[in-house]
């Protein structure tokens, strides 16, 4: 039986144990993320280019695969705190064959998709082509990208973070091996420039999806392949759904509203993606800690919440809130200082470099409320609330960052679009903090409090 991890022993503890693997699995995966980004530079700024144009679309399709993951986390982990075996068991593997079903369709619309989305996206012939290279062997090794991904959140949702940290590490190290071959072209393999990087993501994720499914069947034994009722299975979607169908919508408003800013930023020329391109990634490094902690705090409170420790779960809460707020802080200060010299790493072209050290001058200063905002919406999805956590990314990209992006552009050019993404974060964590404590105090205070005499 699946017994319940983190309902036990001190908060802090429990937190930071759970958070650590995710750090070196997020950590490694941004790594190579980076990793691509510079040898792509070396390449040129055409692929550069080519490259960021993806990143709204990989992003979205990414966030479909974990939305459904994060449905999957959210009930596997109260299922555990509640003790439930059987239910443990059969929610983790319909929502496996939930997510294969789910990417399978998904790659058969992308590939017939890539030139119309990109070009309404304003790619240029140069840049599309280079992207349709990419992402007809990004779409193809969709599957094998998201499956690991899936377990390694169920694994997560029982506590064995150990476990999931180590998928997301060797995914990523064996990736990075395969980069400089295969987009360089090393030691007499094929130069393949971007298509390269794309083939090392599918060959290591490919190798990392058999391993994944060995520890789930035969270690862990979360995945059980016996006949069941199409019921049963579509029970267990139903109830996996409630959370993912909005915390999918969750995660695609980012990529979404990040695709809109892209085909902004198209307007000032491939030199401005591409900046933007390298400082997203080196963003996604800096804010490690903050992805890592919203992936742990789900679980944690989902296990607790279920095992009825309302008091552990409350206190959880406020340290996520109190350690996000720290660490945004902390990198905030470390960019004021290093924003100018970040880009040259990455780029020779002085406008390039300029693009990226505005955006590391400006928005760094919104990572500690953006934070806050982060671990009010896992907390939200992980207790079966994800309408909220939907609502809060709608209002702070639809209503907040786009349109100050396109008045901030018309006013002050890329300067102003930047500055609407500090906005938009700085607000929304106030907003989302406030929107916590609104909603879990007093159902917290009912449940702690003595009964009455």
């Amino acid at each position: 039986m699946t017994k319940a991890k983190l309902t036990q022993g001190s908060v802090s503890t429990g937190l930071f144990n759970l958070t650590l693997p995710m750090i070196l699995g997020i950590t490694s995966s941004l790594i190579t993320a980076v990793f691509e980004t510079y040898l792509l530079g070396l390449v040129g700024t055409d692929e550069l280019a080519a490259y960021s144009f993806t990143f709204p679309v990989v992003g979205a399709l990414s966030s479909l695969s974990l939305g459904i993951s994060i449905g999957l986390s959210s009930v596997l982990a109260r299922a555990v705190g509640g003790g439930n075996a059987t239910q443990v068991t059969r929610l983790a593997t319909d929502g496996i064959a939930l997510n294969f079903s789910v990417m399978l369709l998904v790659t058969l619309i992308g590939l017939l998709t890539i030139g119309p989305l990109f070009r309404l996206m304003g790619a240029d012939e140069t840049t599309l082509r280079l992207i349709v290279s990419y992402m007809h062997v990004w779409y193809l090794g969709l599957i094998f990208f998201s499956l690991p991904s899936m377990g390694a959140n169920a694994l997560r949702a029982t506590g064995d973070a150990r476990i999931s940290g180590t998928i997301m590490v060797a995914g990523a190290l064996m990736q990075m091996i395969l980069d400089p071959f295969l987009i360089l072209g090393l030691l007499g393999f094929p130069r393949l420039g971007i298509e390269g990087a794309a083939w090392a993501m599918l060959i290591s994720r490919a190798l990392l999806c058999i391993a994944t499914f060995y520890v789930l069947i035969h270690q862990k034994r979360l995945i059980v392949l016996t006949r069941t009722k199409l019921q049963d299975v579509l029970h267990s979607w139903r109830q996996i759904l409630a959370v993912g169908l909005p915390a999918t919508a969750t995660n695609l408003i980012s990529p979404i509203s990040t695709a809109i800013v892209v085909s902004m930023l198209a307007g000032y020329g491939k030199e401005a993606v591409a900046g933007f391109g390298i400082a997203s990634r080196v963003e996604s490094l800096s804010i490690i800690p903050l992805f890592a902690l919203s992936a742990s705090i789900g679980p944690f409170v989902g296990q607790n919440w279920g095992a009825n420790q309302f008091r552990r779960a409350n206190h959880a809460m406020k340290l996520s809130f109190a350690w996000a707020m720290l660490w945004g802080v902390l990198v905030a200060l470390l960019f004021l200082l290093l924003h100018e010299s970040i880009g040259h790493y990455f780029d020779d072209n002085e406008d390039v470099i300029e693009y990226t050290s505005q955006y590391l001058l400006i928005v760094p200063i919104s990572y500690g409320a953006w934070g806050v905002l982060m671990m009010s919406s896992a907390i939200f999805n992980s207790l079966g609330k994800p309408l909220s956590s939907t609502l809060m990314s709608v209002v702070r990209m639809f209503v907040i960052y786009v349109p100050l992006a396109y008045l901030g552009q018309q006013l002050f050019g890329v300067t102003g679009i930047f500055v609407a993404a500090c906005i938009s974060n700085t607000v929304m964590g106030i907003a989302g903090f406030i929107w916590n404590r609104y909603t879990y105090l007093p159902i917290i205070s009912k449940q702690i409090s003595p009964p009455s005499a």
